[in-house]
C-alpha cells in the first residue's frame, strides 16, 4: 500500500506544480473550458455551445464533470482544471486491479506497475492538461477489467461492465473507445482457453456490451441532435465520426507516423536494461497475449486513421507500463550497473541542456535560451545523480527510484518555467482588453473560444474574410480587430526595436510605428481604413512567439476586397 500511496502523491504533486506554475494552454484548454463555461452560463447541459454558436466536436462528459464541480467551489477556474487530472490518478489506481487480474502472484509486478504509469513521459505531459483523454483510458481500462471479469466467468456482471464503461467512454471522447476496448475482446480465443470452447457465448456477450454501451451513447445523442437543429445533428451523428476515422480533416500524418514517437513516450522505462533483460525470460503466457492485444490492437487501428496526435496513445499507455512492468521485474536479482545507465546519463544529460542552450551560440536560434534559468541546472542533474546509489538494489526500489525521479524532474521543469515560457501562454491580459471594450469585438481568422472563458466574455465575432470584417465594421464603427500579426510584420517590428522582450504596455511612439508597419502591409485586413494599433501582446504557440495586435479603425471601410490572416491555430 505504501508504494501505491507514494506513487498517488507523486501524481499529485505534478497535477498540483503546473496548476499553480501555468495558465489554460490555447488553444485545446481554453476552448474546452470556454463549452464548459457557456453550459454553466447557458444553464444547458444537452447541446455544448462555443461562442453561442452549436459545438458538436466534442462529447459532454467532460463538461457535464466541470460543471458538477463548480456546482459545488462555484466558477472556480483551479478546480475545473482538476477534474481531468483526477481522472488521471483514478487510472493509476486502476492499475492495481489490472495488474492483480493478470499476474496475481507477482509482488513486485504489482507494486511497480502503478509507478511506471504514472512516470511515463507520455503520461506525465498529458496527466495534468484539461482535455478528454485521461477520462477515456479510465473508462477502456475500466471496460477491459469488465472484459477480464467476463473471461473469469462473472459473464453478467463482466458484460454489463463494459457496456456501461464504453458508452461513458463514448460520452467521453466518442466511438474511439471502441479502437481501444474491442481488439482484447474480438481476439479473446488467442489469449484465453476458457473464449476458445464457448466463443459464440463470448461474442454474443460483445454485442450485448456495445448495445448497452450504443444505448447509453444514443440516450444523449439523439436528443441532443433534436435540440441542435438538424446541421449540429448530422455533425454530432455522422460528421465527425466519418471525418476522422475514414479521411481526416485535421492532423493527418502517414501510417508510421506512431513508431519512432513510440520509445519517447515509453521513456524512461524503455531505457532500462532490467526491460531488455526480462524480454529474455518472458513467455507468451495469456495475460502477456491480452496486453498485446490491448496495446498492438489500439496502435495498429490508430495508426490506420489518417488523423493522428501523439496524445491518441494516451488510453494503451497502461497496457505498456504493464508490460514493461512484467518484463522489468522477472529478473531475478538485485538490477545493475548497466541497468540504470542509461536512465542516469540521459537524465543528467536533459538535466544540463538548459545551460547548453543559454550560452552555447549555435542553438540560439532553437527558441531554448533563457527559458530555464542557469541555477536549475542543478536540481534537474540532481535527479540522475541521486540514481547513483540504487544499482545492486531490488527491482522495486530502482523502479521507485527512476519513477521518482523522473517525475521530480518535470515538477522542477514545470516550476523553473513559472516566469519565462508559461506566463507567455497566459491570454487573460489579451481577453481583459477584449472584455473591457463595449463596442464589439472581431478575430480576424480562426477562432476557437480562447478568449470566452478566460475574459468572461459571452461572444466574440469571427471575421473568416475582409468582406466580413468589412461588413462587421459598418455596424461596429468603433469596434476592435484582434488578430495575428504576418511573418513580413514581425521581421518590420524587429527592425524597428520592437519584440517579444519589449515591455507592456508599449509606448506611444511604439504603437504608431506598429500601426504604421501593418498600414503599409496590403496583404493587412483592412490595410487602407486607417488601422491603429492599440495594444500588442506576444503569446506563444509552442515555442514561437507570436504578436497579437488589438487594432481600432479610424476610416470604417465602405466597400471591401479580399484577403486573409491566419489566426492563433
Amino acid at each position: 500500500m505504501r508504494y501505491l500511496l507514494w506513487t498517488i502523491c507523486l501524481a499529485m504533486l505534478l497535477v498540483a506544480s503546473e496548476l499553480v506554475s501555468r495558465p489554460l494552454l490555447p488553444v485545446d484548454e481554453t476552448r474546452y473550458m470556454s463549452v464548459a463555461w457557456e453550459a454553466h452560463v447557458r444553464g444547458d447541459s444537452l447541446v455544448s455551445h462555443l461562442n453561442t454558436e452549436t459545438y458538436a466536436h466534442k462529447p459532454p462528459l467532460l463538461f457535464w464533470l466541470i460543471n458538477a464541480v463548480w456546482s459545488v467551489t462555484g466558477l472556480n477556474e483551479y478546480a475545473a482544471r482538476l477534474v481531468a487530472p483526477a481522472a488521471g490518478i483514478v487510472c493509476i489506481l486502476l492499475t492495481v486491479p489490472m495488474a492483480r487480474r493478470l499476474w496475481p502472484e507477482a509482488v513486485a509486478f504489482n507494486r511497480c506497475a502503478p509507478m511506471m504509469l504514472a512516470s511515463m513521459s507520455l503520461w506525465i505531459v498529458f496527466c495534468p492538461v484539461t482535455m478528454f483523454d485521461t477520462l477515456l483510458t479510465c473508462f477502456t481500462m475500466i471496460a477491459l477489467l469488465g472484459v477480464l471479469r467476463a473471461e473469469s466467468g462473472a459473464t453478467a456482471t463482466g458484460w454489463l461492465m463494459a457496456g456501461i464503461a464504453m458508452g461513458l467512454g463514448i460520452l467521453s471522447k466518442g466511438p474511439v473507445i471502441l479502437v481501444h476496448v474491442v481488439p482484447a475482446a474480438l481476439f479473446a480465443p488467442w489469449w484465453s482457453i476458457r473464449v476458445r470452447t464457448r466463443f459464440v457465448r463470448w461474442y454474443a456477450g460483445c454485442i450485448v456490451a456495445t448495445a448497452i454501451a450504443a444505448a447509453i451513447a444514443l440516450s444523449w445523442a439523439l436528443p441532443s441532435a433534436a435540440a441542435g437543429g438538424k446541421e449540429y445533428g448530422d455533425e454530432l451523428l455522422f460528421g465527425q465520426t466519418t471525418g476522422r476515422m475514414v479521411n481526416s480533416f485535421a492532423h493527418r500524418q502517414p501510417f508510421w507516423w506512431y513508431l519512432p514517437m513510440l520509445p519517447l513516450c515509453l521513456l524512461p522505462w524503455i531505457s532500462l536494461g532490467s526491460v531488455w533483460r526480462g524480454i529474455r525470460l518472458s513467455k507468451i503466457d495469456a495475460p502477456l497475449k491480452f496486453l498485446l492485444c490491448w496495446a498492438g490492437g489500439s496502435l495498429l487501428v490508430l495508426s490506420l486513421v489518417s488523423g493522428k496526435q501523439i496524445y491518441y496513445l494516451l488510453p494503451a499507455l497502461p497496457a505498456f507500463a504493464l508490460i514493461l512492468a512484467r518484463l522489468a521485474t522477472l529478473v531475478e536479482g538485485p538490477v545493475t550497473r548497466r541497468d540504470l545507465l542509461f536512465v542516469i546519463a540521459g537524465t543528467i544529460a536533459m538535466g544540463a541542456l538548459p545551460l547548453f542552450a543559454n550560452h552555447i551560440p549555435q542553438l540560439f536560434e532553437t527558441g531554448l535560451r533563457d527559458l530555464v534559468a542557469d541555477w536549475y541546472t542543478i536540481p534537474l542533474m540532481a535527479c540522475g545523480l541521486v540514481l547513483i546509489p540504487f544499482t545492486f538494489k531490488r527491482v522495486e526500489s530502482a523502479v521507485f527510484a527512476v519513477g521518482t525521479s523522473a517525475l521530480l524532474f518535470i515538477v522542477i521543469l514545470v516550476l523553473s518555467l513559472k516566469s519565462t515560457i508559461w506566463q507567455e501562454f497566459d491570454l487573460k491580459p489579451l481577453a481583459d482588453a477584449a472584455a473591457s471594450h463595449n463596442s464589439g469585438v472581431t478575430w480576424y481568422g480562426g477562432y476557437h473560444g480562447q478568449l470566452n472563458f478566460v475574459g468572461g466574455i459571452s461572444y466574440i465575432h469571427e471575421s473568416r474574410s475582409r468582406e466580413d470584417l468589412s461588413e462587421w465594421l459598418t455596424g461596429h464603427r468603433n469596434g476592435l480587430l484582434i488578430t495575428r500579426l504576418s511573418k513580413a510584420n514581425i521581421t518590420q517590428l524587429k527592425h524597428a526595436g520592437i519584440d517579444a522582450s519589449n515591455s507592456v504596455p508599449l509606448s506611444s511612439t511604439q504603437m504608431e510605428q506598429i500601426s504604421e508597419i501593418v498600414r503599409a502591409d496590403e496583404e493587412f485586413p483592412g490595410h487602407d481604413w486607417q488601422p491603429v494599433v492599440k495594444q500588442l501582446y506576444w503569446i506563444r504557440r509552442g515555442l514561437p512567439l507570436d504578436p497579437y495586435a488589438v487594432v481600432h479603425f479610424n476610416d470604417p471601410p465602405v466597400a471591401c476586397g479580399k484577403v486573409g490572416i491566419g489566426g492563433l491555430e
